[in-house]
């Protein structure tokens, strides 16, 4: 989660924040964010990106379409 961060932060500065959410959580219960015991959870824009895995690669895509203003479909798995 901190190389994430930092990465995000490094290419997109003060644009993007980053935080950690508990599974347990009330915001991640009420958004239906977790299922299961399925880690991690990527939310990117307050919508499930990922589950289940992490790529920077596409966390950093995603990221610069939402502020391109191009918004790509989250992959639901």
């Amino acid at each position: 989660m901190v190389y994430l961060k930092r990465s995000l932060r490094r290419r997109f500065g003060s644009s993007v924040s980053v935080r950690l959410v508990s599974p347990e959580s009330l915001e991640a219960r009420k958004n239906g964010w977790v299922r299961g015991n399925v880690l991690p959870v990527v939310i990117v824009n307050g919508e499930v990106f990922c589950r289940g895995r992490l790529s920077l690669k596409e966390v950093v895509q995603q990221v610069q379409a939402l502020l391109q203003g191009v918004v790509a479909q989250p992959q639901r798995r």
